[in-house]
This record gives C-alpha cells, sequence and structure tokens, in this order.
C-alpha cells in the first residue's frame, strides 16, 4: 500500500520539523555554538583546504551540474528512465532541505567563526550536506546488485561524514543543522525510492505512447528496481 510505502520517509519528515524546532531554543543553540567552538580548534591550513574544496564541490551550481551530466550520460547510455529516477532522488533528497530552511529558518552562527561568509535565517538544516547524501544515496541506486555496491556505500558514507564535519569546521552550521540536513535527505531520497515501481511504470507507458522503447534490463541492476 502507498501509505505503508511512505511511513518512513514521513517519520523522517516529522523528525526533522521537530529537531528543528528544538534547534531555535537558545539552550540547543548554546550547545550548539560550543560544539563548533570545539571544531574550530582543529583548524589546520590542511583540513582548511579540503573543507573548502567540499564547500564548493558540493554547492548549488557544482550540484546542478553533477545531477545534469549524470542524467545525459544515463540518458546516452540508452537508460532514460533510470536518468529520471536518478534525477529525482537527488533533486527531491536536496530540495527538502530548502523546504525545511524556510520553515525553520534558523540565524546562520556568529559571522565572526565563520571561514567562508555565509549569513542569512537558512541554516537549519545544511543544503551542502543534503546534497551530498543525496547524490550518494543515488549513486548505491545505481551500483544496487553489482559487486561495487559495497565500495560506493562506504566511500559515500566517508564523504557525507566529511562534508557534514566541513560545514561545521568552516563555521557556517551547527551540529544540529548537519543531523537534520541528513533526517531530510533521507525523507526525500525514500520517498522517490519507495515510489520507484509507480513511476517507473509511468514512464513506461509515456514511453510506449510514444512508441520509444523502454529501458534495456539488466539483471543485477538498479533498472530492475532493487
Amino acid at each position: 500500500m502507498l501509505i505503508k510505502r511512505l511511513r518512513m520517509p514521513a517519520v523522517l519528515v516529522v523528525a526533522t520539523g521537530l529537531l528543528g524546532v528544538a534547534a531555535r531554543t537558545p539552550l540547543v543553540t548554546e550547545h550548539d555554538l560550543r560544539a563548533d567552538e570545539a571544531i574550530e580548534t582543529l583548524r589546520t591550513p590542511a583540513l582548511t583546504v579540503i573543507a573548502d574544496v567540499l564547500n564548493v564541490a558540493f554547492g548549488p551550481v557544482a550540484g546542478l551540474t553533477i545531477v545534469v551530466l549524470l542524467a545525459v550520460t544515463l540518458v546516452l547510455m540508452g537508460r532514460a528512465r533510470t536518468a529520471v529516477l536518478v534525477t529525482l532522488i537527488v533533486a527531491i533528497g536536496w530540495a527538502t532541505s530548502s523546504v525545511f530552511k524556510q520553515i525553520i529558518a534558523r540565524p546562520r552562527p556568529p559571522a565572526a567563526d565563520q571561514l567562508v561568509h555565509e549569513i542569512g535565517h537558512d541554516s537549519f538544516p545544511s543544503g551542502h550536506v543534503t546534497l551530498t547524501l543525496s547524490l550518494v544515496v543515488a549513486a548505491a541506486f545505481l551500483a544496487a546488485g553489482t559487486r561495487r555496491f559495497p565500495l560506493v556505500v562506504s566511500v559515500g558514507a566517508v564523504l557525507v561524514a566529511a562534508q557534514a564535519f566541513a560545514r561545521m569546521y568552516l563555521g557556517v552550521h551547527y551540529p544540529t543543522d548537519v543531523i537534520g540536513a541528513l533526517l531530510a535527505g533521507a525523507a526525500g531520497t525514500s520517498a522517490v525510492i519507495a515510489l520507484r515501481g509507480s513511476v517507473d511504470r509511468r514512464l513506461g507507458r509515456g514511453s510506449r505512447r510514444l512508441g520509444r522503447p523502454a529501458d534495456h534490463r539488466r539483471s543485477g541492476s538498479a533498472d530492475d528496481g532493487t
């Protein structure tokens, strides 16, 4: 049933919202700020370079570029339906951060503590972390059922953790911001994956009406809906 498939995404959405409300309280913000200050003591030139690279590599412009290139590559490989599903995984997962940013409207950490200048009431959740997680989930979706899957998941987990640390290291997000990003990103991506059967069927019917062949099915690939 549709409701059953969306149960987990719904729970994650509620959890994100509750965490966001808590994050606006003075008590949580005080503890968050202390955690950020502790992380800032770890700053070194080498770590700053890595954090800066992650900041640029998973920013809005780079994120859109990665999604477009991935979609185009899959289409050229004859996997148009998979391209749509993967694009939806990243887009919906990433978009959840924008929705919660508007709802929670949490101020950024103090500008004096930032290594990159970001101001405004859009601290919760971290868009960079949400994008990184969404891309990793999309990569895992493509690798599902193959021997590359464990490697993709392992590397992806390290990348997401590094991005979460980098956002606090740069002083532009609080710990609850990155936790909220993980919850929000998981909510959006899991919703798309839960509904992938319905999306795939709609795409299949559309392809037949246009007289186009469906994606070739390969055993053990994401095209099999795994």
